[in-house]
């Protein structure tokens, strides 16, 4: 007799969504402007106060959609 998988809610979904997004907006704002253009002096600011903040909310936000979507049935 198999048990099923325990459901995820969607808090989990959104945490995940978030760390996984915000991670990834924050490498991609950090060292983009570093290599595309190693003359600016601030490049590595967009990725900690924009790209990085914008794809953990983003993420967050569509981790709880797929999480709530996940669980409705």
């Amino acid at each position: 007799m198999t048990t099923p998988a325990p459901k995820l809610g969607w808090f989990v979904h959104a945490l995940l969504g978030a760390s996984i997004l915000g991670g990834l907006g924050f490498l991609g704002g950090f060292f983009g402007p570093m290599i595309f253009k190693p003359e600016a002096n601030q490049g590595p600011l967009l990725g900690i106060f924009i790209t990085g903040p914008l794809g953990a909310v983003f993420g967050g936000i569509g981790g709880a959609l797929v999480g709530w979507w996940r669980n409705r049935r």
